[in-house]
């Protein structure tokens, strides 16, 4: 498939070394990357045109937020004791991606193409140190 990158090489894939155990979370990580790729598909495509794009920003925005709902939802119910710094994380990134939305529909058509790399940076990174402490602690108290 054109635009399609090999899972591999591609920094918007999810790979085993990001999961973290915890499945309503791994699951709706799953979930962004395919969003984040799908949008940039869209706009690496000759004939993708301006609502296919936007409907894939306006897909993935709402997703991120959905997720991260979840998570504190999830942290809450478990007493995940840092809740309120992870919250202010999640309130950094959403509005991030707010910004980059609401750039798109005001004709910046650079913002589009950085929005899917942004996120699954900034996402692989929050994976990688934030989701996988709070795994970790979630085992932890699991095991007590």
């Amino acid at each position: 498939m054109p635009g399609r990158r090999a899972a591999r090489d591609d920094p918007l894939s999810m790979d085993r070394a990001l999961e973290t155990g915890v499945e309503l979370i791994d699951d709706e990580h799953r979930g962004l990357f395919s969003l984040a790729n799908a949008l940039q598909d869209a706009i690496e495509s000759d004939t993708c045109d301006d609502e296919t794009i936007a409907n894939a920003i306006y897909s993935l925005t709402e997703y991120v937020t959905q997720h991260f709902s979840d998570e504190e939802d999830l942290m809450h119910e478990m007493g995940y004791p840092i809740l309120g710094p992870r919250r202010s994380l999640h309130e950094q990134l959403t509005g991030d991606t707010m910004r980059y939305m609401a750039a798109y529909f005001n004709g910046q058509q650079v913002a589009a193409s950085e929005l899917g790399p942004f996120l699954t940076t900034w996402l692989r990174t929050h994976i990688q140190h934030e989701d996988m402490r709070f795994a970790t602690w979630l085992r932890q108290r699991e095991e007590a």
